[in-house]
């Protein structure tokens, strides 16, 4: 066995590319091709990821000591996910993400593999898509059972 554990420290964590974001960092903590891949995305208020997908299944935790909820758009809705919920988002699911416009919060990413196997692919117009409204953060779901089984008509995977 070659591999062996190891601690990468924030302040030596790579910046990905998409960094140059305005205020905005996204760092990868661990990336290891074919195992796991690991990092942050600081979301500032105001600011939104537009509809994509990637090539791998994703799972989403929204740091505990976030400001604010983060909002994901999936199923053409808006939901809020609160500071310490997870998300698990399908291989090839469309969603996107965005900030409150008062508030922003911080993302834990995970990927089966690397963040170069995973992509991100972005589905239509990237440019035409907007960060969430204040009206539209007021009207944000709730996942809850109930909420998603009647938003997605009866069919519900867990």
């Amino acid at each position: 066995m070659d591999a062996r554990p190891y601690i990468i420290y924030p302040d030596k964590a790579g910046r990905l590319p998409e960094a140059g974001l305005g205020e905005v960092v996204v760092k990868s903590f661990v990336d290891e091709p074919s195992q796991v891949s690991f990092g942050i995305i600081d979301f500032v208020p105001g600011w939104f990821l537009a509809p994509h997908h990637h090539h791998t299944w994703e799972l989403i935790i929204v740091d505990s000591s976030s400001e604010g909820p983060g909002y994901t758009f999936f199923e053409e809705r808006w939901w809020r996910a609160d500071p310490g919920s997870c998300l698990f988002v399908p291989k090839g699911y469309t969603h996107c993400w965005s900030s409150g416009n008062k508030k922003g919060f911080k993302m834990l990413w995970i990927y089966p593999g690397s963040h170069e196997e995973a992509g991100r692919i972005y589905d239509g117009d990237s440019q035409a898509f907007k960060a969430i409204t204040p009206e539209e953060e007021r009207q944000a779901l709730v996942w809850t059972e109930e909420t998603a089984r009647s938003v997605l008509g009866g069919k519900l995977s867990n």
